[in-house]
């Protein structure tokens, strides 16, 4: 029997360990063979593997590699991008848009507040996981009445996986798509309300056609864990009379035009 428990972070060694992830559950855990559902660490990836395929990692070094990774993330961002982090004179002289963060991970979402906040920007937040999400989208946002709306998780095309136009292939994207919807039911304008939706390799083409301005994946590939909250922040900050286009996106964010795509974007700030 496997000493592997929820919440242990490991390694695939079939992947020669390039991701991290924390196990979220175990499948079949009374049978000589388990099943660990997989949720990346710093990817919104979710995956699932055999216990001989995982390697328990040390937490204290995943740290480490944690914040490098953040770090090289934000310089990133910050060296294609035309704007700053608001000074506190201009935040107290005009109004960036304010965000509704909706995420199934607690450890990604912190990462995306913390951002939010070195920013200086106002960000209501609700932890969901991605099944719950269409449930709570309309509530949240009668709520808090945000100008930009984020709904992201994790996900995944599932193994063998051969139709990438077909729902069916991947694990969380008719959520995001559903969310999408209950959102535009409360918002038809997407001038209004700017939506990001989606994780990893999700169906781009079906969360844009759901009404989404910015959703991942188009190249269905990994997405970095702040691609989210560095969108939001460019349209937050972008003045309300300019628009965000696909391509300004495309060069904040590490996974590129590959990994996130959508349509020019209204600017939230008044």
């Amino acid at each position: 029997m496997s000493d592997l428990k929820i919440g242990d972070i490991v390694a695939r060694k079939s992947y020669g360990e390039d991701i991290h992830f924390t196990i979220a559950d175990i499948k079949n855990e009374d049978t000589a063979n388990p099943i660990y559902v997989l949720r990346g660490l710093l990817y919104r990836i979710v995956a699932d593997g055999p216990g001989d395929d995982l390697v328990k990692q040390d937490s204290r070094s995943v740290y480490l590699k944690t914040q490098k990774y953040v770090i090289e993330a934000k310089r990133h961002a910050q060296q294609n991008r035309a704007f700053r982090p608001m000074s506190f004179l201009r935040w107290f002289r005009s109004r960036p848009g304010s965000i509704l963060h909706i995420d199934s991970s607690q450890e990604l979402l912190n990462m995306c507040l913390k951002h939010y906040r070195e920013a200086r920007l106002r960000v209501a937040w609700y932890l969901a996981g991605e099944s719950e999400q269409p449930n709570v989208v309309g509530r949240l946002l009668n709520r808090y009445r945000p100008d930009i709306l984020v709904v992201t998780g994790h996900d995944g095309l599932k193994k063998n996986a051969g139709d990438y136009y077909s729902m069916s292939s991947y694990r969380n994207s008719s959520y995001f798509v559903q969310s999408v919807k209950e959102a535009r039911k409360y918002q038809p304008s997407a001038d209004k309300l700017c939506v990001f939706a989606g994780a990893c390799q999700s169906y781009f083409e079906a969360i844009m056609d759901a009404g989404a301005n910015f959703a991942s994946s188009p190249g269905r590939v990994l997405i970095n864990g702040l691609d989210p909250a560095i969108v939001s922040e460019k349209v937050a900050t972008t003045p309300v009379r300019n628009m965000v286009s696909p391509q300004e996106v495309a060069e904040l964010t590490i996974s590129g035009s590959k990994g996130i795509g959508g349509v020019n974007t209204r600017g939230h700030l008044l």
